[in-house]
């Protein structure tokens, strides 16, 4: 039971994607618990044909070892084998169980190779085990050969199936890049595309272009920067890489921590300082630079074949720099080569029709090919319909208006101010109320007025009494008329007493007169505007001057006073001064937004109105007051309003875009 367990989890590790030195340590740690062995160890055949340990066996002679790897290449295996071995003054017998190659045709394929297979398997036993034993050990090495088998077709299997979707991608990659027929789109797809079949972070590309090296394109950008310390260390790199010939890997695949060449040799100082100040720049974990040729400069003599890399490409035309942000660095460099050898035709083929006059030829060939295809008139349609549209928009004069909020306001309105100082002892009129010119609405109470009015009416009466009783004493002629040092002669006392009679009656006046001020009347047959008229001055104090009621003669006609902001009353005082008429205005009220009644431009506050305290608010507006041609039936008084002033005429584009043009004016001139 336990080694059918063993077998069927083998089963299902040899299904997954799993390293071959990770497989074969998992079938062997399998392989020691079900049968008891004490050591296994697995060699994998390389493609020079010898063996290599992949999973050592702890605790043994390596010599042992490298006799038993000898026996079997010598005899070869085709099927599992009991061997004798000895090691460390013990015995063992010693199963070899061969991995053969199901590709290869097993045993029916006969042949060296397929008697070696492509792994073998050593399980290590101590003597003395009964032929029971013995025979069940076979059967579960025999099994467990058979699952490592399968894990080598199905690795085999994925790895072809990984190699046709790479050559799909290829092909595709090779389409894309060969469709841009500039060198900047080239450069751009290969970058692009490059990136995801490198499965890098950024690849870069360079061309040199007549005696400089420029960045061309760079994965992930739309546009590659033409300045900064990237684009500036790149182009360094690219020119050095270029001049030495050789893809350059970062860190070198010897993991020395060295930086090195493809074959091995040291970089020149100069090399190694432009490939230190990228990595500096950069801050990239893995750097790999393969120059690319776009003309290829063989050797008249054939013989030697393997050329290196630099003598059989020269010049170098073009740089791929692919990073890594994140570390590793796996392959890269080979796929790079690859990829390099692949796209130097396009990047050839682009640079060539790029030149001057090839591409200028090309572009004009482009768009009279365009033109010649079915529905190609359409562009040029198009363009000088686009020309038109432009030209009716900069040219094509329309009205110009200034909009702005209003409120509606009588032709004619009063306010009733407050005469003296006191309080509202009568109300006689309502919000809305007719009155007539005259017509008594209120009426005020001074305390201190009726006191001193009682106080001066005291002083009068006592007067005249006094001056009666004079009279009276002048008439008795036995009264002698005579001075004293205590009183004046009844005659001066007489004229004392009648100026200041006539004083305290001109005092009496002064103040009736501010007593029937108290009674504020009507300055004019009108509507009573004011709302809530008796809560709001019902036995109220008022102050002298206060504004109490408003007043508003409906029949004198109706205007309004817009608010024109001040970024817009320029517009408006240039029409009003260069009118030769009067500046026309149409109206639109909020009771009535189906109708536009018209109006005219009577007179522009001659001051704005600024808050010292609120300098950082928007400017406040410029009141314009505007006459309405009319009298709409919907009117009342302070109904909002939209008013649009006409100032004139201006072009589409002048009407559409003033605003903008004044603000980039403003930040250009100021």
């Amino acid at each position: 039971m336990l080694l059918e367990q063993a077998i069927e989890r083998l089963h299902a590790a040899a299904r997954r994607e799993l390293d071959p030195r990770a497989f074969y340590r998992h079938m062997l740690r399998e392989a020691e618990a079900a049968l008891a062995a004490g050591a296994s160890t697995a060699w994998r055949r390389r493609i020079d044909g010898r063996l290599e340990l992949i999973v050592p066996a702890a605790g043994f002679d390596q010599g042992s070892l490298v006799e038993a790897r000898q026996r079997t290449l010598e005899h070869g295996v085709a099927s599992v084998t009991s061997v004798a071995a000895h090691d460390g003054g013990e015995d063992y017998d010693v199963l070899l169980c061969p991995v053969l190659d199901i590709a290869d045709g097993g045993e029916e394929g006969g042949g060296r190779a397929a008697l070696a297979g492509v792994a073998v398997i050593e399980l290590w036993f101590s003597r003395g085990a009964s032929p029971f034993v013995q025979q069940g050990r076979l059967d579960f090495a025999a099994a467990i050969s058979s699952v490592a088998a399968d894990f080598h077709a199905f690795d085999d299997l994925r790895r072809l199936r990984r190699h046709a979707e790479r050559h799909g991608q290829a092909a595709e990659w090779l389409r894309r890049v060969q469709r841009p027929r500039g060198l900047v789109g080239v450069a751009f797809e290969i970058a692009n595309e490059g990136r995801r079949a490198l499965d890098c972070d950024r690849l870069s590309v360079l061309v040199r272009r007549r005696s400089r090296w420029r960045l061309l394109s760079v994965s992930g950008a739309s546009e590659a920067p033409r300045h900064g310390d990237v684009a500036r260390t790149l182009e360094a790199l690219a020119e050095q890489a270029a001049r030495w010939g050789e893809p350059i890997d970062h860190p070198p695949p010897a993991g020395d921590g060295s930086v090195v060449a493809t074959d091995g040799l040291e970089l020149p100082p100069a090399v190694q300082r432009a490939l230190e100040q990228q990595l500096e720049c950069s801050h990239a974990r893995g750097l790999t630079v393969v120059p690319v040729a776009f003309r290829e400069q063989r050797e008249e003599s054939s013989k030697d074949s393997a050329q290196s890399y630099r003598s059989n490409r020269r010049p170098f035309d073009a740089v791929l720099v692919a990073e890594r942000f994140q570390g590793g660095h796996g392959d890269l460099r080979a796929q790079l080569v690859e990829l390099a050898e692949l796209c130097s035709p396009a990047l050839a083929r682009a640079a060539t029709l790029d030149r001057f006059p090839v591409g200028l030829a090309l572009r004009w060939s482009d768009r009279i090919t365009a033109l010649r295809a079915p529905g190609g008139v359409r562009r040029p349609l198009a363009v000088i319909a686009a020309a038109a549209i432009a030209a009716a928009f900069l040219a094509l004069p329309v009205d110009f208006d200034v909009e702005a909020p209003a409120t509606l306001h009588a032709a004619v309105e009063r306010d009733l101010f407050a005469a003296a100082s006191g309080a509202v002892d009568e109300v006689r009129a309502a919000h809305g109320q007719i009155v007539k010119a005259g017509e008594v609405l209120l009426v005020l109470h001074d305390p201190e007025l009726s006191l001193q009015l009682q106080q001066l009416q005291g002083e009068i009466e006592t007067s005249r009494k006094r001056l009666d009783a004079l009279v009276v004493t002048r008439t008795d002629r036995k009264l002698p008329e005579r001075e004293s040092d205590v009183r004046l002669p009844l005659s001066a006392e007489q004229r004392q007493l009648e100026e200041r009679l006539a004083s305290l009656s001109a005092q009496a006046e002064v103040l009736e007169a501010r007593r029937k001020a108290l009674t504020l009347r009507s300055p004019l047959a009108g509507q009573v505007l004011t709302r809530d008229v008796q809560s709001l001055l019902q036995t109220r104090p008022v102050e002298r001057g206060q504004v109490l009621l408003t007043i508003a003669d409906a029949s004198s006609g109706w205007e309004l006073i817009a608010d024109v902001p001040q970024r817009h009353i320029g517009h408006v005082l240039n029409a009003y001064g260069a009118a030769e008429r009067e500046v026309l205005a149409s109206v639109r009220l909020a009771g009535d937004v189906s109708r536009t009644h018209a109006g005219r431009v009577v007179e522009i506050s001659s001051s704005a109105p600024l808050d010292a305290a609120g300098l950082e608010d928007p400017a406040p507006p410029v009141a314009v007051r505007i006459g309405l041609v009319g009298r709409p039936p919907q009117a009342r008084p302070g109904m909002a309003a939209a008013v649009r002033i006409h100032c004139g005429r201006r072009a589409l584009a002048y009407v559409w875009l003033h605003d903008v043009g004044a603000t980039i004016y403003r930040w250009l001139t100021f």
